[in-house]
């Protein structure tokens, strides 16, 4: 092994309930000998699924836990049982490591280690303090180092065999010595390097390094395919020109035709009367359109000039220009973008127009102003600066004046009121991360909006159709400023964090200016036992109600254990203790009317004791967990399997939290008639006719500790299966027995915006991948994916009543069958024994037709039929009754969840698709009764020849009540005209991507990442 050249760490220490307490630190050492190594802090008894297409799983108890090579971009390991907090991401300086995610699923945490080049690499079984190792290798020649003309020393690339030799087939060769010329006649193939030139005849003249090619002269490199009666080459410099001369660009995508295409000295092309597109319809039918011009001039990495310009529909002329100018680099240009244009009911007319500035080669910036005729005026604008690997980030705003607007009708508050809507409204985002001192990082994040409605109004900041609904629901926004340093076993953090609440009143919202935080581990005994501490200060503000200080330090040890192959486990236990020091004493109550119709909302309680100043509060807690798994192989030559799997896999956990005291109060309001009898103002649900609820010292999730003395017990079962591996495929030919013949897959991953709100990802098939590549080796077992799995799940609290009068708790029931890679089913369920009733529920399907994938080398548009279906039920005041103290009715009250999702995709043959998503509520209120949510409608156009498509869609939503229609038209290669329902924006603000969002990535919006 080299001297490590550098370390980078990212450590996930907010642990909220559910997620494992240890985080998800990942550190990517990168060496200097084309080796690297990524590290996940897990847990020592974690799952290793090795799901990167082609690994080897491992062939005993020891030794590595998968091994593999890998041909995309991309390493995938699934860790079973365990869950990091949110989805996080680290971009590495680093030769073969890109980025390593990590993403938390249903069942674990999928880590997707993306690399730059062909890896192959190595998996370790955890360690004792949970370390999983993939040690990565690039398998590409490396850059050498030589001395160029006047002794200056140059970087190169290991030429491929045969590089820089000419290689020459035909049915006749002539050699003229005297003038070092060769002539080859009938069928000629030339071929150097990358590049191939065949004809039916070649003059080649090996002084001047010039070649004249004539009949059916067609030569093909990387950079695509040209066409013609007779070339001219100069194989030394690669100028030349072609006659009567059709090329395929690639990957452009465009095609074009000329009278002659040259290649003069340096970079520069020109065309005479040259025509360009993207359309391919083959035969003798012209163009969907096309661009036609006299004389092109194009200088590469600058710009193109194309002379006497006509835009023509089937060969027809529409429109002519003298002039036509164009960038003509692969690097990004300033300049106008596609406008956009929506109509909406409420919003009238819209039209966006954006300008993208290409400031150097590591800024650049997207302005947009836009106009809602019946709505508002905005300007947008992002600014975005990559200075190093490690130093990056992004600006942006937007400003919205609303004096056009009129009546807010349409959009209601959580009250059911009105919304009052600014006429002065903005937003506020940003993100930015750089090196700090003593090898920490400093990082900021920026997201804060003028009124609580604007996310819910504007529909400019959402990416799709199907995240617009996250993005309208969004509870509050978070900006946050700090430096975290990270070492192997363990961190040290300051920051501060404001939120803005879009739901109840700002004054309440907690802020923590700052926040202080440091853990750290070590392990002993020969890493068979690991000891920590961690410590944290808090310093709590807000406007009304307590705030104040919050300091907690604690010990905690964690001890696997393995008995031999059948028994493994695991046994955790902490001491904390907490103090606290307020600086505002008020209580903050949960007001709860006596009348369901008026909404309950938080508020200061000046009724309810002050609390105490100081107070401390101490905390064990004992963890422990073991669990086996029993397993049979059987033979299953069916579906394209070879070898499917059954396992059993019992598991038992036991949580232990003493008895912990807090004040908890409610306290009854008079009676609205006993104040109006007194004179006073009477406002029924705030200050009369209502039931104040309050917890002291309630911060966050660490101070809501309860008494536990907690067993859960459960059993899961699971079917996988594989297909044959490469000796046992040739056993069978030996024997003369024929394998079952694969049936129809569904090709490529599945658009998360097609799928129904709220359908499970465990309804989703887990893809394999894609096939090796042509010419590369088939792995030698194939991977694993899981076909089926069943789980149930009970638990027993000794120490306290859960359901009623029982100790016993709600029984937990999941079913998922993921049988081909086109079909999914999902069922999850809650059930009260006591009760003999369904807590909740969620049921869903997925399914697309598997007949069908588009033409391999060929651009398509379409996709497969798709179908997916979800179900989501709760029952009403579910919490009500669970518990002897459960406390009053009233505060636990809920509506419950009742709601029907659905999604279709249904292709019409190759050249139309009709998109259908919609969201049901099936639920009943004093003033509603059952009805849509959502409905989107889609119409997708799609040319014969794969250059043009137009999609015309419509929107209904509710709050805001709103039919937004939108259509585009879109030539491929040149832009699209008009605004996609499908929500697709050229500004793509960062700080969504905490919510869940994707930023679009064009070639044709200037280079946006």
């Amino acid at each position: 092994m080299g001297r490590w050249a550098c370390v980078l760490a990212l450590a996930l220490s907010v642990t909220p309930v559910g997620a494992d307490a240890s985080g998800g630190e990942v550190q990517v050492l990168s060496g200097t000998d084309a080796a690297s190594a990524v590290t996940v802090r897990a847990r020592p008894e974690v799952r290793i699924e090795d799901r990167t297409p082609g690994a080897k799983p491992p062939t005993g108890p020891r030794g590595p836990a998968s091994t593999g090579q890998t041909f995309t971009d991309e390493v995938l390991l699934f860790l079973r049982d365990f869950s990091v907090p949110r989805a996080a991401a680290i971009d590495v300086g680093d030769s073969l490591v890109s980025t390593v995610r990590l993403s938390p699923e249903v069942g674990g945490t999928l880590v997707s280690v993306f690399v730059r080049q062909p890896v192959t690499y190595t998996v370790s079984r955890p360690s004792a303090i949970g370390d999983v190792r993939i040690e990565l290798r690039g398998r590409s020649r490396p850059l050498t180092v030589v001395t160029g003309p006047r002794g200056q020393p140059r970087v190169t690339r290991p030429k491929q065999v045969g590089e820089g030799e000419i290689a020459v087939d035909a049915e006749s060769l002539s050699y003229d010595q005297e003038a070092n010329t060769l002539t080859a006649r009938g069928g000629v193939t030339l071929k150097r390097g990358d590049t191939t030139l065949t004809a039916d005849e070649v003059v080649y003249d090996r002084t001047r390094g010039i070649a004249e090619a004539s009949g059916h002269v067609v030569l093909t490199d990387p950079q695509g395919t040209m066409e013609g009666d007779f070339a001219h080459l100069n194989l030394d410099d690669e100028s030349g020109w072609f006659d009567n001369a059709t090329a395929d660009l690639q990957p452009s995508g465009y095609t074009v035709r000329g009278t002659r295409i040259e290649k003069q000295g340096g970079p520069l092309y020109s065309v005479a009367r040259g025509v360009f597109t993207t359309c391919r319809c083959g035969g003798l039918e012209g163009p969907s359109w096309s661009i036609a011009g006299a004389q092109t001039d194009v200088k590469v990495q600058g710009w193109g000039l194309v002379q006497s310009a006509t835009f023509r529909v089937k060969d027809v002329p529409v429109f002519w220009l003298p002039y036509l100018p164009f960038p003509a680099g692969t690097n990004r240009e300033s300049g106008f973008l596609m406008p956009r244009l929506g109509y909406s009911n409420r919003r009238g007319f819209q039209y966006e127009q954006p300008f993208f500035w290409a400031i150097s080669k590591s800024t650049d910036a997207t302005v947009a102003v836009d106009v809602e005729t019946a709505a508002r005026v905005g300007l947008l604008g992002e600014y975005r600066y990559f200075l190093s690997r490690q130093a990056h980030g992004s600006f942006g705003g937007a400003y919205y004046n609303e004096q056009i607007r009129g009546t807010s009708q349409g959009t209601v508050t959580t009250t059911g009121e009105p919304a009052n809507i600014p006429e002065n409204r903005f937003v506020i985002t940003g993100h930015h991360i750089q090196p700090f001192y003593w090898k920490s990082r400093f990082y900021l994040d920026l997201f804060a909006v003028s009124d609580d409605q604007l996310l819910r109004e504007v529909d400019t900041f959402a990416i799709s159709t199907r995240q617009d609904v996250t993005l309208r629901s969004t509870r509050f926004t978070t900006s946050q400023t700090g430096v975290i340093k990270s070492w192997s076993t363990g961190l040290a953090r300051v920051e501060t964090v404001y939120h803005q609440d879009l739901i109840d009143p700002q004054d309440l919202t907690l802020q923590k200016l700052p926040r202080v935080e440091a853990e750290h581990a070590k392990a002993f005994l020969d890493d068979h036992l690991v000891g920590g501490v961690s410590g944290e200060t808090v310093d709590y503000q807000r406007e009304d109600g307590y705030d104040g200080l919050r300091a907690d330090f604690g010990p905690s040890l964690f001890l696997p254990f393995h008995l031999g192959r059948t028994l493994n486990g695991s046994l955790s236990g902490g001491l904390r203790e907490t103090a606290y020091h307020l600086t505002d004493r008020e209580q903050v109550a949960f007001v709860v009317p006596d009348d369901p119709n008026i909404a309950r909302h938080f508020a200061t309680a000046p009724q309810q004791p002050r609390l105490d100043t100081d107070r401390t509060q101490e905390v064990a807690e004992v963890r422990g967990r073991t669990g086996t798994e029993f397993d049979r192989v059987f033979d299953f030559r069916h579906l394209g399997l070879e070898k499917v799997k059954h396992t059993i896999e019992p598991e038992m956990r036991y949580f232990f939290v003493p008895a912990v005291g807090r004040p908890i109060f409610d306290t009854r309001l008079p009676a609205c008639s006993t104040l109006a009898a007194r004179g006073q103002r009477t406002q029924p649900g705030s200050n009369c006719d209502a039931t104040l609820f309050s917890e002291g010292y309630l911060f966050d999730e660490r101070d809501a500790v309860n008494q536990r003395n907690f067993f859960s017990y459960g059993v899961t079962s699971r079917l996988l299966g594989r297909g044959a591996s490469t000796a046992e495929i040739a056993a069978r030919e030996e024997e003369g027995v024929a394998g079952e013949e694969v049936g129809p897959s569904a090709s490529g991953p599945v658009d998360p915006d097609i799928l129904p709100q709220g359908l499970s990802a465990n309804a989703l098939p887990t893809f394999v991948g894609p096939p090796a590549p042509p010419g590369g080796a088939a792995p030698a077992v194939p991977a694993a994916r899981e076909l089926a799995r069943a789980s149930i799940l009970h638990g027993y609290d000794v120490s306290r009543e859960l359901v009623g009068a029982s100790h016993q708790s709600d029984v937990d029931l999941g079913l998922r069958v993921t049988p081909l890679d086109y079909l999914g089913l999902s069922y999850n369920t809650t059930v009260s024994l006591a009760d003999s009733v369904v807590r909740g529920l969620s049921v869903g399907g997925f399914v697309r037709e598997p007949w069908w994938q588009a033409t391999p080398g060929t651009r398509s548009f379409q996709s497969p039929s798709t179908l997916g279906i979800s179900y989501r039920f709760i029952e009403k005041n579910v919490n009500q009754g669970v518990g002897p103290d459960s406390g009053d009715s009233r505060l636990l009250a809920s509506n419950g969840v009742n709601e029907l999702d659905g999604s279709l995709y249904l292709r019409l043959g190759d050249y139309l698709g009709f998109t259908y998503l919609s969201r049901y509520d099936l639920g009943t209120t004093p003033t509603t009764g059952p009805h849509f949510l959502e409905r989107d409608y889609l119409l997708r156009i799609i040319s014969r020849c794969n250059c043009w498509l137009v999609e015309a869609g419509l929107a209904d939503k509710t709050n805001p009540d709103e039919r937004l229609f939108r259509v585009q038209l879109t030539l491929v290669g040149l832009g699209s005209f008009g605004r996609s329902p499908q929500n697709r924006n050229y500004v793509g603000f960062n700080p969504l991507a905490g919510l869940g969002f994707r930023t679009p990535a064009s070639s044709a919006t200037g280079g946006l990442y």
